[in-house]
């Protein structure tokens, strides 16, 4: 694995070689040069130790300008360079485009894009306004993504999931669920409402099951609109006997949607499935609207 080594290390390493070079060198000319002229000073039995004086106390003096120079670089890097690239690397690292992230707007930490401050005029600068235009872009597309998807896989008038939707969780959910009960849902006489009394009124009924609908709707319970009429309800991690129950006693409650004045009656009728351990989805969704076509059948016939 290769050892990570940061930009202020490098950085660090390199103006620390360079100064021990200019060290190094420093007292080399000084030894062989400077320390000739004090020789016409100093006795002949002073001269040695003298040039040895003078070398210490020099290259003590360039080690201490060094360590200087070393602090002063290391301050100004922090400052200018290293400050701003980790700000910034910990504001991208708290962006979230996850639904509650694009909820709530950009994050509002104290790292986040919008609070830093960045105006050394150099390349740092630049970079920031390129990532915040970045943020911003990918923002927008990410929303606008959202939004079309939102609409691929929904019923406009009832904010229902439609069949796009559950061909969707047909293949990538459900099949992977401990047990599904899959309930096929029609509106028999809706026809009839149209007819006899307008389309408005027909809109307002499948309106009032979406509604109902809606309000079963849960993390382990999916409502869907198909067509005009035509819903489903599917329950995930429910015992058939439950999730039976559960709908029964909706349709019960939800009971005639058209007038009591009308001479005919427009209700709910259902017909459902139940798979579990190794099942097939498409299996299941067959059979559940094979029971629905059966007891629309008889629905009607009783209603006539």
């Amino acid at each position: 694995m290769k050892k990570f080594r940061s930009i202020k290390s490098r950085a660090m390493v390199a103006v620390s070689l360079a100064l021990i070079v200019l060290v190094a060198f420093s007292t080399l000319i000084s030894y062989i040069f400077y320390s000739d002229a004090l020789d016409s000073y100093i006795k002949g039995s002073s001269r040695d130790e003298a040039r040895l004086q003078f070398f210490i106390i020099f290259t003590c003096s360039m080690i201490l300008i060094a360590v200087v120079l070393i602090f002063i670089t290391s301050a100004l890097m922090d400052l200018y360079v290293v400050k701003p690239v980790t700000d910034m690397t910990k504001a991208i690292s708290e962006i979230s485009f996850d639904d509650e992230g694009m909820a709530t707007g950009e994050d509002d930490s104290k790292h986040s894009l919008k609070k830093l401050e960045i105006t050394s005029g150099d390349e740092m600068e630049e970079l920031y306004k390129t990532l915040k235009k970045f943020q911003l872009d990918t923002s927008e597309y990410l929303i606008s993504m959202r939004d079309d998807s939102w609409e691929k896989e929904h019923d406009s008038m009832t904010m229902l999931s439609n069949g796009v939707k559950f061909d969707k969780r047909k293949k990538e959910v459900y099949p992977y669920a401990d047990s599904v009960y899959i309930a096929c849902l029609n509106i028999i006489n809706l026809h009839v409402v149209n007819e006899k009394i307008s389309t408005e009124a027909g809109d307002g009924i499948i309106s009032k099951v979406a509604r109902e609908l809606r309000r079963l709707n849960s993390e382990n319970i999916h409502a869907y609109r198909l067509e005009e009429d035509h819903f489903i309800l599917v329950f995930c991690g429910y015992l058939k006997d439950e999730a039976a129950s559960v709908v029964s006693k909706w349709v019960d409650r939800v009971g005639r949607l058209n007038r009591n004045s009308d001479d005919f009656e427009c209700r709910l009728v259902w017909g459902g499935a139940y798979g579990e351990g190794l099942f097939d989805v498409e299996d299941v969704y067959k059979h559940a609207d094979t029971e629905l076509y059966c007891n629309t059948a008889v629905a009607k016939k009783n209603l006539k």
